[in-house]
């Protein structure tokens, strides 16, 4: 099977290195604005991180998640599987939910972070916004924004065909191909697509195979079309195919991956846009509409140990939909302009997740919970259950839907620039439930037969959240950079929380057979008897941050800024006490968060010599001001997951001879640091600070690049994720040592 994959990609390439092109496309590297108000990127109020094509050829980036170990403070760590896409910026971010970032892929804004996860192919552009955006992007970016382009055909001046052959440790092969040309001066079409797979690093000692193999599928096709010199319209349809092992979680006390169930996750995902601009005497109107389908299934092993206690499998079934129109007009004066826009969108997600108790876990989850509470009044009798196994099926429907009206004005006088904006965002979200249980039992000191109980919990909960997000910006522009500062509001969308069922009708299932009985049951924690607790309130912050963009010298420009977070009610992922089963989703009061980061960039030439250095470094104080989950009292302690240190550095040379048929000679060296990072509220695990070694090396004729790389040279151990589950605690180790080839045609 290896080796038909491995010649299929090779004919292929072959294939597409051979096809006949009029001329050579050169992609240029052009300073865009991040801004709804144009502005150069080194002008602009916030930090902005760019990642052109250059450093994403340097750096080898394949996902949105290795994005994070190039900017200071941002850490995303890739850990569980493709529907695991967490992000911690500046102290803020969570597991489980919404999460702080948005992100956007030509103009069109990702609303499920399930779908964060995917292959780049034929980016010209990563834009990382540091800092609440939510005046302009509104919903779930209190932190940052990553802004993905790619390549449009009618961007390009003629035809240009690329193709991609990578072979790497752990036997994991990646192939993509595209083509794009403007057939006419309106018309233009593009083709992708795409393919990898691999073996997997991890092995599931009791199982003896690999936990997280995995193969990836997907493409998109682009018409780009100019029906009039004022209209310009762009369709777009992308896919994406998921099928891999998941979840090696080793356990703390063995060291080990160990687990009976399977583990694994499949995704489709299909997102049709249509983007249109319209320019006319200065106006200049942009709508983008999507509709964004997502279907996925995952099983896991819940319990993650040999035992035979407890399984999940979940699906999703999502149909979503965006709408953004924007409004530029030309300056009424020359010291003052202003955006307006609409935007709406609407979130169905039905789910179903069926909960499978073994007969390991009826006695130890149920059983024992239920006679530990019987036998303090009748110590010599007890309650049997008969089930071999408990399944408890779940079904959800999950709608949130919500509309914005913002507005941002731009003032200029002489050197310095005012900017104020505001936003008002109006979101419902509702979550019809639905879960049952059936349990046969019997009391030994009543019952000589078993009998059946049922347990069923139906309901609705809905809420309403209206948020007005202001942002005043202030800046300075000189012949050596921009100086600035701001204060701005931002918000992470409040919802609800299925993920704590399990534990709910849990308890649910021992009050009922309690009750049958006659008698109360008194529940450990009574919240988790009670839907209510599935609720979580939107979070909030309040950034206000100074900063600079400096260019001293030619080639060169150096970033740094000093923020200060006031955040309540921030979303944190709590695990119950003792052995239960869900994970709850909770508000901490208010906390805050402080810190600084720099960064610089400088690319040189010398004759034949060129280079280009870029480099990063981030600290965050991340603290609970007021945190206390009826578990314990947090306050003071550091916020889990999120960095204090994040460092970065890259150094590349490029040497060009000057013949003919050789193009250029490269060399490339990259160093990664991060932590400390804290695992719990509780502060008593941690990671320590680690650094990660990587190096490429490349050779470039006229249309073929031949890339030799290493990922984490040293073979460094550290663990980028850390959770407990029934009194246990499990880690999943980073990567090893990675060593690969890439071929890559640019025609």
């Amino acid at each position: 099977m290896r080796s038909r994959v491995l010649l299929i990609v090779c004919l292929f390439s072959t294939f597409v290195a051979a096809t006949e092109v009029t001329d050579t496309v050169c992609l240029p590297d052009v300073e865009v604005s991040v801004s709804r108000i144009a502005r150069p990127a080194a002008q602009q109020q916030m930090q902005v991180s760019v990642l052109d094509v250059p450093l994403l050829e340097q750096t080898q980036l394949t996902a949105p998640k290795e994005v994070g170990a190039l900017v200071p403070n941002v850490y995303m760590p890739d850990y569980g599987s493709a529907m695991t896409s967490s992000i911690y910026i500046r102290g803020m971010g969570s597991r489980i939910n919404e999460p702080v970032m948005g992100m956007v892929v030509d103009g069109v804004p990702l609303l499920d972070k399930n779908m964060y996860d995917h292959t780049l192919q034929d980016v010209k552009r990563i834009e990382l916004l540091r800092g609440p955006q939510g005046s302009l992007y509104g919903r779930n970016s209190s932190a940052g924004v990553m802004e993905i382009r790619t390549i449009q055909p009618l961007d390009l001046s003629s035809r240009t065909i690329r193709s991609l052959v990578s072979y790497g440790t752990a036997n994991t092969v990646r192939a993509q191909a595209s083509y794009y040309e403007p057939l006419s001066p309106t018309f233009g079409l593009g083709i992708a697509a795409r393919y990898q797979r691999t073996d997997g690093f991890y092995r599931n000692t009791f199982t003896g195979r690999k936990t997280d193999f995995g193969q990836q599928a997907g493409g998109r096709i682009v018409l780009d079309v100019r029906p009039s010199p004022e209209w310009r319209l762009t369709g777009t349809v992308y896919a994406d195919w998921v099928r891999q092992g998941a979840f090696p979680y080793a356990n703390v006390a063995t060291g080990v991956i160990a687990y009976n169930d399977e583990g694994r996750y499949e995704r489709l995902a299909l997102l049709p846009s249509l983007r249109a601009e319209f320019h006319r005497d200065g106006y200049r109107l942009l709508m983008v509409a999507s509709y964004q389908f997502l279907r996925d299934d995952m099983r896991m092993d819940n319990d993650y140990t040999p035992a035979d206690i407890f399984s999940l499998h979940q699906t999703q079934r999502q149909h979503n939909a965006t709408l953004d129109a924007l409004l530029t007009a030309p300056k009424p004066c020359k010291w003052y302009e202003w955006t307006i826009g609409l935007s709406a969108f609407t979130k169905s997600n039905a789910m179903q997740a069926r909960v499978l108790f073994k007969r390991e876990g009826i006695e130890e989850l149920i059983l024992s919970n239920a006679n530990r509470g019987i036998q303090t009044v009748f110590p010599n009798d007890s309650i049997e259950i008969s089930n071999t196994v408990l399944p408890i099926p779940s079904s959800f429907e999950l709608l949130n839907t919500g509309a914005a009206v913002y507005h941002q004005s731009h003032f200029q006088f002489g050197h310095w620039h005012l900017n104020a904006g505001v936003r008002i965002d109006y979101e419902h979200a509702r979550m019809n439930y639905l879960s049952t249980a059936d349990v046969t039992y019997r009391f030994t000191m009543l019952m000589s037969d078993f009998k059946n109980v049922h347990t069923s919990i139906q309901g609705t909960k809905s809420a309403n959240y209206i948020q007005v997000l202001p942002r005043l910006a202030v800046s300075y522009d000189g012949s050596w950079g921009t100086v600035y500062g701001y204060a701005a509001k931002g918000y992470k969308a409040g919802g609800y929380n299925p993920q704590i069922f399990s534990t709910i009708t849990q308890n649910q299932v021992m009050s009922d057979m309690a009750a049958d009985m006659g008698m109360h049951l008194q529940i450990a924690d009574p919240r988790f008897l009670d839907v209510a607790i599935t609720a979580y309130q939107p979070e909030t912050n309040w950034t206000f941050e100074l900063g600079a963009h400096l260019t001293p010298v030619a080639g060169l420009k150096v970033n740094f800024d000093v923020f200060h977070i006031r955040c309540l009610n921030q979303q944190v992922t709590v695990f119950p006490t003792g052995k239960t089963t869900g994970r709850m989703m909770a508000n901490a009061a208010r906390s805050r968060m402080w810190g600084a980061e720099a960064d610089l960039q400088y690319r040189w030439l010398n004759g034949a010599w060129s280079g280009l250095i870029d480099a990063s470094y981030g600290f965050t104080d991340a603290r609970f001001i007021d945190f206390n989950d009826g578990m314990g009292d947090y306050s003071g302690h550091y916020i889990p997951y999120a960095p204090q240190h994040t460092a970065h550095a890259l150094v590349s040379a490029e040497y060009t001879p000057g013949k003919k048929a050789l193009h250029k000679i490269g060399l490339t060296l990259k160093g990664d640091g991060l932590g400390r990072i804290y695992w719990n509220e509780q502060n008593d695990c941690r990671q320590a600070f680690y650094g990660l070694l990587g190096a490429s090396v490349h050779v470039e004729w006229k249309y073929v690049r031949l890339q030799l790389w290493a990922k984490n040279l040293t073979g460094t151990r550290y663990d980028v994720f850390y959770f407990r589950s029934m009194g246990n605690d499990f880690l999943q180790h980073g990567k090893p040592r990675e060593l690969g080839a890439n071929i890559i045609i640019n025609i």
